[in-house]
């Protein structure tokens, strides 16, 4: 079911699931992914203005009612694709960091290379552009992505209460929120998508140092 934040549910991660009851067979879980990836194809491409459900519906060769069956509203369907960019993003994160064994600083190495090869689709960075924009005058996205940003934050402290043990919630919390900043930001110095002109060569290696002055200086100080 697709859940939406309200003020008794403040924070709470939207489902990639579809309407309560419905996909509940392979067949119709198999069209949901179909209607999703359409979906990210017109947002990406043609930007929300190009966004309708009747648009989604022809890419994904499912008729209106039918898509409607599954996420009612044009709001139903942005939730849906946020929330599934976040859980494949943070298991493959996690993937990635199960690799490293049990060694924070090959663990926070790997976690980086994750996210920045998933910063390498340019249908990524031009999804993201094009919500950054709508959230500016759509307060429905602008909450979908409050939330779906608090779900990355947590990814995060998940990864400093590792790293960083000796740090107080309050204080993980919030260099998790600045990390979230800086990987989100670095998107668009990195040329995907539309911005491709923007890219400036070298960064990555220039994270790579800071994250390990900055993240690992502590965590390997404790292990000497």
């Amino acid at each position: 079911m697709a859940r939406r934040t309200s003020k008794k549910d403040p924070g709470t991660l939207p489902s990639a699931s579809p309407r309560k009851g419905t996909a509940v067979h392979a067949k119709g879980t198999e069209r949901v992914e179909r209607i999703l990836d359409a979906a990210l194809e017109v947002l990406a491409g043609d930007g929300y203005a190009g966004l309708s459900l009747r648009v989604v519906a022809q890419r994904a060769e499912v008729s209106l009612g039918n898509l409607q069956y599954y996420f009612p509203t044009k709001q139903d369907v942005v939730r849906a694709l946020l929330s599934r960019y976040l859980e494949q993003a943070l298991q493959r994160v996690r993937e990635r960091m199960a690799g490293g064994g049990s060694e924070p600083a090959q663990r926070l190495r790997l976690a980086v290379d994750a996210i920045l090869e998933d910063q390498d689709s340019p249908r990524a960075c031009q999804f993201f552009a094009e919500l950054w924009a709508m959230a500016a005058r759509d307060a429905m996205v602008a909450d979908a992505l409050g939330v779906f940003y608090a779900g990355y934050r947590a990814g995060v402290v998940e990864l400093l209460r590792e790293l960083s043990p000796d740090l107080t919630p309050a204080h993980r919390e919030r260099r998790a929120a600045l990390l979230v900043a800086l990987f989100e930001g670095l998107s668009l110095f990195r040329g995907g998508g539309n911005l491709r002109g923007a890219s400036v060569p070298g960064l990555e290696q220039e994270l790579r140092v800071l994250l390990e002055q900055v993240l690992l200086s502590d965590s390997e100080r404790r292990q000497v």
